[in-house]
């Protein structure tokens, strides 16, 4: 009898499994997107080499007080009557420049053509639209033209509050990540430049002046090599191509997702539809600093969908990894405060325990290659922490704490085995554990 109640329990589980096998190989199964673990001997390789960032934090607080600067003259604008937009549109000088960030016209100033002319009056019709403002960003960095830094960071800046205005779609994203490996490639330029004037110089002045001054020139150059290096991390996962006009190909819209999580909650199909756009959109989205937020915001939303899916989790580790790994080159930069040690550990926590309640989704069967994916980084995020805190940190962390992540690494790991990616990371584990004193040098207590 007792069997019989345990094969029905057993019954349901199992068609459960075998139902999201099918809806998630059929959503996942032609993307690869998800899977970005690449590793070699086992180890997702991230770039995390960074060892200072100069003033960059304050250049991206200073960016984002200027999106929101932006954002609410945008939507200040589409909220006036016609009569209202008239007597805006012809207000005095001083506002000039606010007005030409909000209509669009800054925009189609840095190169006016009959194509962007077309585009900034479908803008001024609707300022709210992101896809028209994106096609003016799009067309001037398109041109062909030698553009300055300036003009770059001003298509940045459009091209980002476009994406905060309610509405995200993964061509409009890509576009962002190309404007901005634009933007991030014209700074270095200007780094290699500045620095080789300074050599120059240097290398026409006498020993005693040289002597005198090479502690405040090799700072500045320091200052400017932090920089570059911040920019080189920010340029890793740059778009390999432009599209040549922005499409909704998948889009996310606020309204849209929270008519549906009201009206349609039971529509399969509906939900099948914004798992597909959510993994595609926010893993090019965590690439994005500015927009992490914002990411943020969509998946408090999209993880009502389905409390069951693994997937949301994930796409939430990830960006806080991203953001994770920011603070790490902050700390290496030399901020190395207790402030900001402490704020790197708060920040693990929250990745770690959005990738465990990843695998806690997935149960004790894996079925699927994103499946693998959120086990082998849950594992590896505990092997990059112990190391990040013993090499960078210096900072030491408890036994019993440290018993209980290795062992859920290990056996995460032992559920990816069919993978074929764990060996090495294994391996990793174990020396790890060895090196904390978990383990013996032959794998025992």
């Amino acid at each position: 009898m007792a069997e019989e109640i345990s094969e029905k329990k057993q019954k349901p589980e199992e068609e459960g499994k075998k139902r999201r096998a099918i809806v998630n190989e059929h959503i996942f199964g032609q993307y690869k997107f998800l899977d970005d673990t690449d590793p070699k001997e086992g180890i997702t390789h991230v770039k995390i080499e960074t060892r200072n960032i100069g003033n960059i934090p304050g250049l991206i607080e200073h960016w984002k007080k200027d999106i929101e600067r932006r954002k609410k003259n945008i939507l200040a604008l589409e909220d006036q009557t016609f009569t209202q937009y008239l007597s805006y549109f012809f207000q005095k000088k001083t506002k000039d420049a606010l007005r030409a960030e909000a209509t669009g016209e800054e925009i189609y100033k840095l190169h006016p053509s009959k194509a962007a002319k077309e585009a900034l009056k479908n803008l001024q019709a609707n300022p709210t639209d992101m896809m028209n403002r994106l096609e003016l960003v799009s067309i001037v960095a398109r041109s062909g033209r030698d553009l300055s830094p300036e003009v770059v960071r001003t298509l940045f800046l459009q091209a980002t509050v476009s994406a905060c205005l309610g509405e995200l779609s993964d061509i409009g994203l890509n576009l962002i990540l190309w404007i901005q490996e634009m933007y991030f490639s014209k700074l270095i330029f200007q780094c290699k430049e500045e620095i080789a004037v300074l050599e120059k110089k240097v290398g026409k002045r006498d020993k005693s002046f040289f002597s005198m001054q090479s502690h405040y020139i090799g700072k500045r150059i320091d200052e400017i090599k932090q920089n570059w290096e911040i920019m080189l991390h920010y340029l890793q996962p740059s778009a390999t191509t432009m599209p040549n006009k922005p499409t909704r190909v998948a889009k996310l819209d606020v309204d849209e997702l929270s008519k549906f999580l009201i009206e349609k909650k039971d529509d399969i199909k509906q939900k099948e539809r914004f798992t597909i756009m959510a993994a595609k959109i926010l893993v090019i989205l965590r690439h994005l600093p500015l927009l992490h937020d914002e990411g943020m915001n969509y998946l408090k939303l999209l993880k009502r969908i389905d409390s069951r899916e693994p997937v949301y989790p994930l796409l939430q580790a990830k960006i806080n990894m991203s953001k994770l790994l920011y603070s790490v080159g902050h700390y290496k930069s030399g901020d190395r405060t207790l402030e900001r040690s402490r704020d790197i550990q708060e920040q693990f926590k929250t990745t770690y325990h959005q990738y465990s309640l990843a695998v806690r989704k997935i149960g004790s069967t894996p079925i699927l290659p994103v499946d693998y994916t959120i086990l082998i980084e849950y594992a590896n995020l505990v092997h990059y922490f112990y190391r990040l805190a013993i090499n960078v940190l210096g900072i030491k962390l408890p036994v019993e704490w440290l018993e209980t992540v290795f062992r859920k690494a290990r056996e995460a790991l032992h559920l990816a085995e069919k993978s074929g990616k764990t060996e090495g990371l294994y391996k990793e584990l174990i020396r790890d554990m060895v090196h904390a004193g978990l383990i013996d040098g032959m794998g025992y207590v």
